[in-house]
């Protein structure tokens, strides 16, 4: 058994990515080119039971049942995609782009499904399990939270790989983007150690995409979607720059 448990922890990082893509895009081809996204908590879940058993399961759960943190994290994660999804919005009409429809709150469906099948649910995996021990991981090195986040991205990148050949994202929001959300996110996670606080930050970018969806068509819409993945760079960039790559890590923060 023990010998069994080594070799599981030997391999952890690359058992873990193969569940979480595996999990997620068995629906691919039987969904109409939709992803599950609650691949990446089930493989943490079971990498834990693997590798860490109950004390690894329990401080996972701690991350993601950490709630309470100061009220206004809660709000900085919405305000940051309010801000750059607005700024967007403001350009692309600047920029002679036609509204063809005025942002409204989504439907009821759209709304539970958002809540029931939206991105949120990935972050138990990569944030709440993968992010924690990447950071552990690259500990020793500089800038270990930077290199982790840029580590992290390629893998969410490759996750969102099935969605951009199905044509539902762009190619500079899977190659560019995925690491602008994933610095942001490991700023969000170091500052709070909340997976919650990630979580509603991934649920009100899910929100304004629904909102903001119909209101641009052809060109307009794929302008609009860059000058988001642009000024969305630019919120990682600061934040890279102001954190002093960083990215809100301190010695002292449990993982």
């Amino acid at each position: 058994m023990e010998n069994r448990q080594s070799i599981f922890t030997k391999y952890e990082f690359p058992l873990f990515f193969f569940l979480a893509y595996a999990l997620s895009w068995w629906s691919f081809p039987l969904l109409g080119g939709a992803i599950m996204p609650h691949g990446p908590a089930f493989a943490a879940l079971i990498v834990l039971a693997l590798t860490a058993g109950k004390k690894g399961l329990a401080d996972w759960w701690r991350r993601l049942s950490r709630w309470r943190v100061a009220w206004h994290w809660y709000l900085i994660g919405p305000g940051i995609i309010a801000g750059y999804q607005t700024a967007a919005f403001a350009l692309n009409l600047l920029l002679g782009a036609s509204i063809a429809a005025f942002p409204s709150i989504p439907a009821a469906g759209t709304f539970l499904q958002l809540l029931l099948v939206g991105g949120q649910w990935e972050e138990p995996g990569w944030t709440g399990y993968a992010l924690p021990k990447l950071q552990e991981r690259f500990a020793n090195r500089p800038n270990s939270s930077l290199v982790a986040a840029l580590v992290l991205g390629v893998f969410r990148a490759i996750w969102h790989l099935p969605l951009f050949l199905n044509g539902k994202v762009a190619w500079f929001d899977i190659f560019i983007f995925s690491f602008a959300i994933q610095i942001i996110i490991t700023w969000l996670y170091n500052r709070t150690g909340s997976v919650p606080v990630v979580m509603v930050f991934h649920f009100v970018s899910n929100i304004f995409g629904a909102i903001q969806s119909p209101v641009f068509t052809g060109i307009d819409a794929t302008n609009y979607y860059a000058l988001f993945v642009a000024l969305g760079c630019v919120v990682a960039l600061v934040i890279v720059w102001r954190t002093k790559l960083t990215l809100g890590k301190t010695d002292a923060q449990p993982i």
